[in-house]
């Protein structure tokens, strides 16, 4: 899916009621996607159009002041900070689709090939938020995320963009297999948990805790279906483990024991108890820098 991402002059709206660092942030955190959609141009790009210009960047200062007046630039912004958003604005496509054709029409506009989001630098009223990215935060990845849910399409897809969306994630290649079972039945319950890993259970992991007590503590944070649980015989521990390449290029045997509990799925009024899992591991030094790895995607093991 292509995903067409909008800069118009609603785009720094409100901007004039926050701080220079504040705004200098949310450059930066522009700037570090930018990087990321460069890199995956194929399925993204970032439109602007002519207008922004003409809108004010900061109290007093217009956007064109900022990316052409070098003297004027500098009495606000860091050198750096003016740099990245020069390469912004300079190194994406032009837009001839307004601001009114892309906040009333394109917008809303989406199916499995391509979808249209607005960047901006504070959430703006009127909108649904799912077609806004916010800077300073993580709404890149939660746009694509969100609509990775509504078109999974197919396994080899879904898996592959999951790779790209999920970065502190490693994707097992036994996943593709495991998750055609439940691909159009779960495929929002999966990214909801797939983010909750990604973004979140790290943070319970303190040094102090040990393991089922960072289960319990990242259950209980991220409001999962079910607690995160360790599997409790040790001779079915070789069902759900899977060969990971280590950074030395040699195959290392990995018990992804943890799982995660798939018990309702996204159908609107299905009340199904059911037993689907994502089973992970937490992650080694030598694999993947540290990644945590996700081994299976789809029904509960089979032991017999």
């Amino acid at each position: 899916m292509v995903a067409e991402l909008y800069l118009v002059a609603e785009s720094f709206e409100n901007n004039t009621n926050f701080s220079t660092p504040e705004i200098e942030k949310k450059v930066k955190s522009l700037a570090d996607d930018f990087n990321l959609i460069r890199l995956y141009r194929d399925t993204n790009k970032l439109l602007v159009h002519p207008e922004i210009y003409n809108t004010f960047f900061l109290k007093g200062v217009l956007l064109s002041d900022i990316l052409y007046n070098p003297i004027e630039a500098r009495k606000h912004l860091e050198r750096d900070i003016i740099n990245a958003l020069q390469k912004i604005i300079v190194e994406s496509e032009v837009t001839t689709n307004s601001s009114q054709e892309v906040i009333e029409v394109l917008l809303t506009e989406h199916n499995e090939d391509i979808c249209h989001g607005l960047i901006a630098f504070n959430h703006l009223q009127d909108i649904e938020p799912e077609f806004q990215i916010i800077y300073d935060s993580q709404g890149w990845y939660s746009f694509r995320r969100y609509f990775l849910g509504i078109y999974p399409k197919y396994a080899e897809f879904y898996i592959e963009e999951c790779r790209k969306y999920f970065p502190n994630l490693e994707f097992h290649n036994n996943t593709i297999n495991t998750i055609k079972s439940i691909i159009k039945t779960f495929p929002n319950k999966v990214i909801y948990h797939l983010a909750a890993l990604n973004d979140k259970f790290k943070d319970s992991q303190d040094g102090i805790r040990n393991r089922q007590q960072v289960l319990d503590h990242f259950s209980g944070n991220c409001s999962l279906d079910e607690k995160a649980s360790l599997e409790g015989h040790a001779e079915r521990k070789p069902f759900f483990t899977f060969v990971f390449i280590n950074d030395e290029g040699v195959k290392q045997n990995v018990c992804c024991e943890p799982h995660l509990k798939l018990c309702r799925s996204d159908a609107p009024g299905d009340n199904t108890y059911y037993q689907n899992r994502i089973y992970f591991h937490e992650g080694f030094e030598n694999i993947s820098k540290n990644k945590i790895l996700i081994g299976h995607i789809g029904e509960h093991i089979n032991f017999n």
